[in-house]
């Protein structure tokens, strides 16, 4: 995962998801299928943003061949409450990535996307379901 990174404070950090990063998400949070949930939603989503951010950070640095050197109290410190949504869709960005399947890489490689506008569109749908539009 060498093209997702957030700029934090004055650093620019590059998030990597393998399954050394799965593992200790899994581990720190819970199950994966059910990390999105606990990103977007509930009392702690804030806290498990940052330890995500903090194991594909750390992750995505050694990678770069820098020091994996983010700390929790360290990004609490930086990050800026009011980018949230941003941090949100970055890291479900880096941990779905990898987990699209072929046919879908292929279909998006020639065009760009809104990140912002595919979540905004995710959380519409259950309300719009029923109407059918």
């Amino acid at each position: 995962m060498k093209d997702i990174r957030i700029k934090i404070g004055e650093r620019t950090i590059p998030l990597q998801f393998t399954m050394r990063e799965f593992i200790q998400i899994e581990e720190a949070i819970g199950n994966l299928g059910e990390v999105k949930n606990l990103i977007l939603k509930g009392k702690e989503r804030v806290r498990n943003i940052v330890t995500v951010i903090r194991i594909t950070g750390n992750g995505g640095l050694k990678a770069a061949g820098e020091e994996p050197d983010l700390t929790e109290e360290w990004l609490l410190d930086n990050m800026d409450p009011h980018l949230i949504m941003g941090y949100q869709i970055a890291v479900l960005a880096c941990l779905s990535k990898d987990s699209e399947s072929e046919a879908a890489k292929e279909e998006s490689e020639g065009k760009e996307r809104d990140l912002v506008l595919e979540e905004i569109n995710e959380k519409k749908d259950p309300v719009n379901s029923h109407t059918g539009g």
